[in-house]
């Protein structure tokens, strides 16, 4: 029997693929996307929730409204933003998003007996982020098994792979690559100048 997941779905690449796997490999109870204030959030919900109905699993939208209050971050929709700067790690730094992300599906994955939780967790984001790295996985999974009774663990699926090699692997497994959104302007268009763009446009050479 397959393991039952919950998908945590920003609508970019990495997350997509990962996503696209995990419908082959588990049992998704839902994919999760969160809100938190970010410029990009209209466009990231709507790429999410179109990929989730070509992958047909439910879709859920988890508001994190008091991020509000960090209003110098510059990736949040309150703050004017100099697209230069979105291309340095301490501009698009947001304190502790994924381990709180993490946090927050595993109380959704305990409550409904889910045993994994699937991100887009890869390679050459984690030599910036040391919130996307292997180590940083093995790390919360430990802190998972005393605070959860299920023992829920994370996985990506993309973990050992550069942007490049996980676009192919999208290809491979017939993710909806046509629909991912990775901007971090938020504008109905990407940029094409970010770092989130930059890397897709060399993902897809």
């Amino acid at each position: 029997m397959k393991a039952k997941s919950i998908i945590l779905l920003s609508g970019g690449l990495d997350s997509t693929v990962s996503a696209a796997i995990a419908r082959q490999e588990t049992s998704p109870l839902f994919a999760m996307t969160f809100d938190y204030g970010q410029r990009a959030t209209a466009m990231e919900l709507t790429a999410a929730k179109k990929i989730c109905r070509v992958l047909k699993i439910k879709h859920k939208t988890v508001k994190l409204p008091f991020f509000e209050e960090f209003n110098r971050l510059m990736l949040l929709r309150s703050k004017n933003v100099d697209i230069k700067k979105l291309r340095k790690v301490e501009s698009l730094w947001v304190p502790n998003r994924n381990g709180l992300f993490i946090n927050i599906a595993a109380c959704y994955a305990e409550y409904c007996g889910a045993e994994l939780i699937i991100t887009g967790f890869n390679r050459e984001e984690a030599c910036e982020f040391p919130d996307n790295s292997a180590e940083f996985m093995v790390a919360i999974n430990e802190s998972l098994h005393y605070s959860t009774l299920n023992r829920v663990k994370v996985k990506s699926y993309v973990a050992d792979f550069t942007k490049k090699e996980i676009y192919q692997l999208g290809l491979k497994h017939n993710a909806p690559l046509e629909l991912i959104y990775s901007c971090y302007l938020g504008e109905k268009e990407m940029c094409g100048k970010c770092a989130s763009c930059k890397r897709l446009i060399e993902a897809r050479k």
